[in-house]
C-alpha cells in the first residue's frame, strides 16, 4: 500500500468508503428487536417478515407480571407490529415510547393497541415505525427509571449542600446501592428523621420519579426546601432492588421470595438487610417511614393513588391523618381523595394472606418505629390517576405534595 501512487491510494480509500456505507446500509435496513441493554425485558417468540411476537421475560418471577421494556433498530419509516399472545402486558395509556435511549418517555396511547381473538389465542398489538432519521425507539410497559436517571439528576444537583451521596451497601453483583441524605444533614441538630424508599420492586419506575420529585422539593431553595434543611433529615434509597432494576426483573414475585417480603430476621438480599441497621441505627430519631410502589396494570384499585393501611388500629389513625393532609395540600396535576385513597387492613388484597411470604418494609417499619408519625407505603399507578394522565413530570409533582404534605403532618 505505501508503495502505490497517491491518485490510486485514493481511490481505494474512497472505494472502502463507499463498501462500508453499503454494509452499514444493509444492517440498518434489517429491522430487529432485542433487549440488550440496562432495563431491558422482552422474550422474541417469533417473527414473520416485520411482525414480532414478544412476551414479557418472567426469569425468576413466580405467576405472570408485566413489565417489558424492548427497542427496535433499522431502517426508518419501514412498518412493524408488534404483538403480545400469551397475556396483555400493555397498560391503560398504550405502550411508553422513547425516542432518546429510555431518557424520556410518551404514551401511545391505548387506541394504538388492537385485540385480536382467534380460534386458538388472542393477541394484543399495535403497529409502529422509525420516524425519518431515527434508528433506535424503546418501547416499554411505562417510562424507566434506571441509574442512568438517578446519576443525570444527581449531576444537576451536585453543588447543593443540602444534599449528599453515599453508598448503603455493595450488592451480588458489585453495584453500590445509592444512600442519600437531604435536608437538614446534621443528625444532632434535626427535630426527626424521614426514611424513604422505593423499587423494593424493581419494575415500579413511576415510584422513583415521585421520590425524586419529594428530594428535589426538600433542597430547593424556596419556602418547602427551608423548612426541610432547617428541622427534618431524609434518609433515601431510590433502588431497593438495584440488581433487578439495571438488569430489567420484573421484581414483583421473584422467587423464592421479593425483596419487599425480606423484612426477616434473617434477609437474603443485602440492601435490606443494610437498609434495617441502618433504622435500627437511628431507631429513636424516625418520625416518618414511606415506601413507595406502583399498583398492578390496570382495575380497582389501580386508577388512584392510596395508602395501605396496616393491621395496628393505631397505625390506622395515623395513615388516615396523613391521607387528609396529602389531600389538603395537593397542587400538583394528579389528584387524591382521602375517601378513597386510603385501603383499609382486612380490604381487597390487603390482608395477612398477602404477606405470607414474609414481612414488609411497611409491617417493619410500623414495629421498629411505634413512635414515628407514619409508617407505611403508597401506591402510585403507572399511567393514570382517576383520568389524569401519569408521566415523570406528573410523578414528580406528586412528590413535591408529598415532601409539602409530610412537613404540615410533622410541624
Amino acid at each position: 500500500m505505501n508503495g502505490l501512487p497517491r491518485k490510486m491510494k485514493t481511490r481505494i480509500f474512497l472505494f472502502s468508503l463507499f463498501l462500508m456505507r453499503g454494509a452499514f446500509s444493509l444492517v440498518m435496513a434489517e429491522i430487529a428487536i432485542d433487549a440488550n441493554y440496562a432495563g431491558g425485558n422482552a422474550r422474541i417468540l417469533t417473527r414473520e417478515a416485520s411482525t414480532f411476537t414478544v412476551a414479557p421475560d418472567l426469569r425468576d418471577t413466580e405467576g405472570w407480571w408485566f413489565y417489558f421494556n424492548f427497542r427496535l433498530r433499522g431502517q426508518t419509516e419501514q412498518p412493524v407490529s408488534v404483538s403480545f399472545a400469551e397475556r396483555n402486558p400493555i397498560g391503560v395509556r398504550g405502550p411508553a415510547m422513547s425516542l432518546d435511549g429510555g431518557r424520556t418517555w410518551t404514551w401511545l396511547g391505548k387506541q394504538v393497541v388492537t385485540k385480536t381473538v382467534a380460534e386458538d389465542r388472542t393477541s394484543w398489538s399495535f403497529p409502529t415505525s422509525l420516524p425519518r432519521g431515527v434508528f433506535e425507539a424503546r418501547f416499554a410497559f411505562a417510562p424507566t427509571y434506571l441509574e442512568s436517571h438517578l446519576h443525570e439528576w444527581l449531576t444537576a444537583h451536585q453543588t447543593n449542600l443540602a444534599l449528599q451521596v453515599a453508598e448503603l451497601c455493595f450488592i451480588r453483583q458489585g453495584r453500590g446501592v445509592e444512600l442519600l441524605r437531604a435536608g437538614c444533614l446534621d443528625l444532632e441538630k434535626a427535630r426527626g428523621v424521614v426514611l424513604l424508599t422505593s423499587r423494593h420492586h424493581a419494575c415500579e419506575s413511576v415510584a422513583t420519579y415521585a421520590l425524586e420529585g419529594l428530594i428535589s422539593a426538600a433542597v430547593a431553595d424556596d419556602a418547602i426546601g427551608r423548612r426541610w434543611r432547617s428541622h427534618w433529615l431524609i434518609i433515601a434509597v431510590p433502588f431497593m432492588d438495584k440488581d433487578g432494576v439495571e438488569a430489567g426483573d420484573q421484581g414483583k414475585n421473584r422467587a423464592p421470595h421479593d425483596h419487599n417480603r425480606d423484612y426477616s430476621d434473617t434477609p437474603l438480599y443485602p440492601e435490606v438487610a443494610a437498609w434495617m441497621r441502618l433504622g435500627e441505627s437511628v431507631r429513636d430519631r424516625v418520625v416518618f417511614s414511606l415506601d413507595l410502589h406502583c399498583p398492578y396494570i390496570s382495575g380497582q384499585w389501580n386508577d388512584r393513588v392510596y395508602f395501605v393501611g396496616g393491621s395496628d388500629p393505631s397505625a390506622a389513625v395515623k395513615e388516615r391523618a396523613f391521607a387528609r393532609v396529602l389531600e389538603h395540600v395537593v397542587r400538583g396535576p394528579l389528584p387524591f381523595r382521602a375517601e378513597n385513597g386510603y385501603l383499609p387492613w382486612g380490604s381487597a388484597w390487603n390482608t395477612g394472606s398477602n404477606n405470607s411470604a414474609g414481612r414488609s418494609n411497611g409491617t417493619w417499619a410500623r414495629a421498629t418505629f411505634p413512635k414515628a408519625r407514619f409508617a407505611g407505603s403508597i401506591e402510585i399507578p403507572y399511567a393514570d390517576v382517576l383520568g389524569v394522565e401519569v408521566n415523570a413530570d406528573s410523578a414528580r409533582a406528586l412528590g413535591r405534595d408529598l415532601a409539602e404534605a409530610i412537613l404540615e403532618h410533622l410541624e
